[in-house]
């Protein structure tokens, strides 16, 4: 759905950037939720887990190229990228959106 809504605006999606479980360590199970489709990955959400999905749009680039000072990153295709992040506990019935008490969108 990223994907697809970013296309629909003129964007594009950074595919080696992705999403990830977070809980008592800042990286956990999944270790790659993309942004993309991917008709390969058949991997589910589990109940009560909770995951960080990290989008990742771009004007042009759909990869990300670290450079030599092994932290900053650049599109492989220039242009601007932007990166947004929700926290969302999974659940039975609708998710918990932690960060949505960030007011972003207030």
């Amino acid at each position: 759905m990223i994907e697809t809504e970013a296309k629909k605006a003129g964007y594009t999606v950074i595919k080696n950037l992705t999403g990830h479980g977070i809980g008592r360590s800042l990286h956990e199970e999944p270790h790659e939720i993309a942004n993309y489709c991917d008709r390969y990955n058949t991997t589910r959400f589990k109940k009560n887990s909770v995951v960080a999905i990290e989008t990742f749009i771009s004007t042009r680039s759909t990869i990300a190229d670290t450079q030599a000072d092994g932290w900053t990153l650049r599109g492989n295709k220039g242009g601007f990228v932007a990166q947004h992040e929700h926290t969302i506990m999974v659940t039975s019935g609708q998710p918990v959106v932690f960060t949505a008490q960030n007011g972003i969108w207030d």
